[in-house]
């Protein structure tokens, strides 16, 4: 080669790097923008129900739980994927999941912060959440699951901090895992309490929902740090290797069965039972008004991706299959909270009102989430991503040549 064309090479090189910069910064300020505007929508949103009250959402006297709930027990699921990651792996004493740990503990520390700030807006009265730290109720489960909650995201806070440590302490690592492990448990079983406790609702009041909320929490993180690498993955220069997502896959695979193993169970004793109450909210479910988001689940968000990851072993089948998954999970939680409030405790005319003015008198509320939801979970999900985004930022991407890449 010349020198003119080693020149000109060279020149060509430095501009393609000068406007591959120009696009990437283009392209971070445009998410920095896009949070921005999440963030506002949501907090504005939040201010507005705050001063008119719970009037503006959808929720009734028939249906008091409704989409805020729904994200908290989704969040609460998918923030177990990361430190079960973690833990799970340092206890079995394999590296194969090292390069994604910082990663998977991201994940959860936003996932569960996040599911920490879906209980505010749904309280009505957020600025009264102070007393259940000076008068907790030692009986209420909300207690004890505020308690378990702000304890996991310590220990996720923590265990991201040991993991950026150089070199990384072994020791604290163990010994983070064998806490860590129980408490992710308890954090899904508490959670699966504040409804299973409830008598008067019979498909809640179960001794599978905590076993059914732990499967799921594991089959939805699990599919999380998988989505969120492949994002990572091909926005930034860090590579997760192909043995992590074939070793994610196969966790996976189990855990799904797993869930597939509990959902089928309880649906088919509470359908062979015949039980009236409990047959009742699964009528809900199977043949009511439940019943496409109920075989999405099952079909879409169960089934297809199952034997996507049985028949494909690539890295993009893989994926797919996770963000499925994700669906699937979160209309899981959409039946078991819809399926006991859509049937009503009182059965007789002319039923209850709904708690708005004119509205008549009815025993079966139907409920739709409004603007004022939807613009809450829009501030949680730009919350949620933002904490992903500081993470991967400051402590995963500076990181990323330290652990070997398996591919």
């Amino acid at each position: 080669m010349s020198t003119i064309d080693a020149v000109v090479s060279g020149a060509g090189g430095v501009g393609l790097a000068a406007r591959e910069g120009r696009r990437s910064g283009r392209g971070w300020n445009v998410w920095v923008g896009l949070l921005v505007t999440g963030l506002v929508i949501g907090f504005g949103s939040f201010v507005y129900q705050w001063s008119a009250g719970l009037t503006v959402t959808g929720l009734s006297n028939t249906i008091t739980w409704g989409l805020y709930i729904v994200a908290f027990m989704f969040l609460v699921g998918i923030s177990a994927g990361g430190l079960i990651v973690v833990a799970g792996a340092e206890l079995a004493g394999t590296h194969r999941f090292e390069h994604v740990n910082r990663l998977a503990v991201v994940c959860s520390v936003a996932a569960v912060a996040t599911a920490a700030g879906t209980i505010l807006p749904d309280l009505g009265r957020p600025q009264m959440a102070w007393k259940m730290l000076v008068q907790p109720h030692l009986t209420s489960p909300l207690v004890w699951d505020m308690a378990v909650l702000s304890l996991y995201l310590v220990i996720g806070v923590v265990d991201l901090w040991i993991l950026t440590r150089r070199p990384v302490p072994a020791k604290s690592l163990r010994v983070m895992a064998i806490v860590s492990l129980p408490v992710a448990i308890l954090v899904h079983s508490v959670t699966a309490w504040i409804f299973g406790l409830l008598v008067a609702r019979p498909f809640w009041n179960t001794p599978l929902l905590a076993p059914l909320f732990i499967s799921s929490a594991l089959v939805s993180g699990t599919a999380l740090v998988i989505a969120t690498a492949a994002i990572v993955e091909r926005l930034t220069n860090f590579v997760v290797g192909g043995a992590v997502y074939r070793g994610l896959r196969r966790l996976l695979l189990w855990f799904v069965a797993a869930d597939a193993f509990l959902l089928f169970t309880e649906v088919m004793t509470t359908f062979v039972s015949g039980e009236p109450d409990h047959r009742e909210q699964l009528d809900v479910l199977l043949t009511g008004r439940l019943a496409p988001v109920f075989w999405a689940e099952v079909t879409i968000g169960l089934l297809l991706p199952a034997m996507i990851l049985v028949f494909t072993n690539t890295r993009r089948w893989i994926v797919t299959a996770s963000v499925l998954l994700l669906a699937g999970v979160f209309a899981k939680r959409i039946n078991i909270l819809f399926a006991a409030e859509f049937d009503p405790l009182v059965g007789l005319a002319p039923g209850i009102p709904g708690g708005r003015p004119g509205q008549p008198f009815r025993p079966d509320e139907i409920y739709l989430p409004s603007w004022v939801e939807l613009g809450v979970l829009t501030g949680m999900v730009a919350f949620f991503c933002t904490i992903v985004t500081i993470g991967v930022r400051y402590a995963v991407l500076p990181h990323q040549d330290e652990d070997p890449v398996l591919d």
